[in-house]
């Protein structure tokens, strides 16, 4: 996948490609689609989203059929079920010193008003709950709040993962929102300066069993990832909000030998934590209609 792909439909071709200004000063997703990212000894950069605020219903559409490939798809997509599609494209790279940078490009869509979205809020219910398990594999987030906060919009998150009880992982990454007119923004990126940090570093290690008990490995640096989502009012579907979401994360060779096994279980865990996503904003429309 490239830029030209999401600048290819007619209507993008006519339009400007400008980042909303209040996103332009979001200073991780600057990065991620500007200079990009470095992974693996290498860069990734990220590419600008779909939909820009100020288009019209028409122009979205455009924009959303060529990404779904036909009009019926894009209707499909467009349905109000917990158990409508959404549109996963993986991509993957190898580089230089072993490491498969495993990426993704993900949309789908939900019912909530755009204006009621608080992501720090929800940075905070997120570590306050329950770990997160999917396709054999368990997650959890700690947020990292320094003493004195003095951006809402900006804050530390530790993450740990347990995948398919062979690797454990956990990075701190930085994340900042952002709200334009018509859309929210929301990129983070592991913080390198976390690398050797004494109580959230970025490190995995193997998982053993040694005599029927699972023992540690050696504790290894980690890279880490980036990611963003961009949470977009849709004209063509009054009340309801695109999400689209860029990610990609270093793999190193150690973990399954370059064998693509956390690839098969990305679309795993996207349906489960869309479907779960979804039941909670239905919820939500229940209790405040």
């Amino acid at each position: 996948m490239n830029l030209a792909f999401w600048i290819g439909t007619a209507v993008l071709a006519t339009a400007p490609v400008v980042v909303e200004q209040e996103h332009a000063e979001n200073a991780v997703y600057r990065g991620l689609t500007g200079q990009g990212v470095a992974l693996g000894g290498e860069t990734t950069r990220f590419p600008l989203p779909v939909l820009r605020d100020g288009m019209s219903a028409d122009q979205q559409r455009a924009a959303l059929k060529g990404v779904a490939g036909s009009e019926g798809k894009l209707e499909d997509l467009l349905r109000d079920s917990v158990t409508a599609p959404f549109i996963l494209k993986l991509h993957d790279r190898k580089t230089s010193d072993g490491t498969t940078i495993r990426g993704a490009d993900l949309w789908f869509v939900v019912r909530a008003d755009l204006d009621a979205i608080d992501p720090a809020r929800i940075a905070r219910q997120r570590s306050d709950g329950k770990p997160v398990e999917a396709g054999n594999m368990r997650f959890e987030s700690r947020r990292l709040d320094p003493e004195k906060k003095t951006n809402e919009r900006e804050w530390l998150i530790h993450l740990t993962g347990r995948l398919l009880d062979r690797i454990h992982v956990e990075a701190t990454d930085r994340a900042v929102a952002s709200k334009a007119n018509e859309s929210w923004v929301i990129a983070a990126r592991t913080d390198p300066q976390f690398a050797t940090d004494a109580k959230a570093p970025n490190r995995w290690w193997p998982i053993a069993r040694v005599g029927g008990r699972e023992t540690p490995g050696k504790a290894e640096p980690y890279a880490g990832g980036a990611s963003y989502a961009k949470i977009s009012r849709l004209k063509l579907a009054p009340g309801a909000l695109l999400v689209e979401t860029h990610f990609a994360f270093a793999e190193p060779f150690a973990w399954f030998d370059g064998a693509p096994i956390l690839r098969s279980k990305i679309a795993v865990v996207a349906q489960d934590q869309i479907r779960r996503l979804r039941r909670e904003l239905a919820e939500k429309r229940k209790e405040d209609p």
